[in-house]
């Protein structure tokens, strides 16, 4: 039988001093005299290898120490089992000089105390449980309140949308504004001359022209908050370079919560023709004071039109 040393590895000092310990030790073998035609040599015995030797001792070696662990595994439980009973029998006889020799009445005050620390146990746990329960009922409720919010804030924005508001911020919502530029009607005329009549007039064109530089705006404002506020909205229009060319501020005191307040004011622009944007944002959303509530107006205001604003 044959074995495979390529899966155990050994120090190479190791084996050539097993080597070196193992062919002093055997003599050299004598040469094989010629044979006879009659008579035949008996075939000799082929010593081991060295390292064939060292590896059964290594087996060995093995099976020793796995059979010593498994020994000293089975004298711990041993060891474990003793204490355990020795602890018992201490206990057994704290027990025994305490209540005598009545081993009846030990056994019942043994059982009710160990009743009675099950019934610290499960009041424990039926505790921590109620407690568990009622955070996963707090977690939930506070939950359902968060949507129940925000559904009727979102409904809340719906309805608005659906009556023409848009949000500016700060609670505050603004309606679709319409705007109108002031018209002249303008009429030419030209002057001839004839030698029967002399100079006379000719009505030649009559039309209506935009004057640009007036325009009326028409809008909403709405207090979208709870309490009474005063509210400013300011309307800024720019040309198509970014350049602001007019602007007016709405202002209403005394906003009540969810009631439009309508405005028409009249913008002076600095523009020969049509604004190409426009701008509204708030600019105050103070809450009224109630022991000094302001008059319930509505007053616009407006502004000289400045050099640029961004959009």
């Amino acid at each position: 039988m044959t074995r495979s040393f390529s899966k155990r590895r050994l120090p190479a000092v190791v084996i050539l001093g097993l080597c070196w310990a193992v062919h002093g030790q055997v003599e050299p073998a004598t040469p094989a005299q010629p044979a006879g035609p009659s008579a035949q040599a008996p075939a000799a015995a082929q010593p081991k290898h060295p390292l064939e030797v060292l590896l059964d001792e290594i087996d060995e070696l093995q099976e020793q120490i796995q059979a010593l662990r498994r020994e000293l595994a089975t004298a711990r439980l041993q060891t474990a089992d003793a204490a355990r009973e020795l602890q018992e029998l201490r206990q057994f006889i704290a027990d025994h000089h305490e209540f005598g020799q009545d081993f009846e009445q030990y056994q019942a005050l043994k059982a009710i105390a160990q009743r009675e620390a099950r019934l610290r146990k499960a009041e424990v746990i039926r505790q921590r449980r109620e407690a568990e329960r009622a955070q996963r009922a707090e977690r939930r409720q506070a939950s359902r309140s968060e949507r129940s919010v925000q559904e009727v804030e979102a409904q809340r924005r719906a309805r608005y949308r659906r009556a023409g508001f848009s949000s500016l911020g700060l609670d505050v919502q603004a309606g679709r504004m319409a705007y109108h530029y002031r018209t002249k009607d303008t009429t030419r005329y030209d002057i001839e001359y004839s030698p029967f009549l002399g100079l006379y007039y000719l009505d030649r064109d009559r039309r209506t022209v935009i004057d640009y530089s007036s325009m009326t705006i028409s809008g909403s404002v709405l207090n979208a908050a709870k309490e009474v506020r005063n509210i400013g909205v300011a309307i800024t229009f720019f040309d198509e370079n970014g350049n602001q060319v007019g602007g007016e501020i709405i202002q209403i005191n005394n906003a009540r919560p969810d009631v439009p307040y309508p405005f028409t004011a009249t913008v002076q622009m600095a523009l020969n023709r049509p604004f190409n944007s426009s701008s509204t944002y708030v600019l105050y959303a103070d809450p009224v004071d109630a022991e000094q509530p302001a008059p319930d107006v509505t007053d616009t205001r407006e502004t000289t039109p400045s050099g640029s604003a961004p959009h």
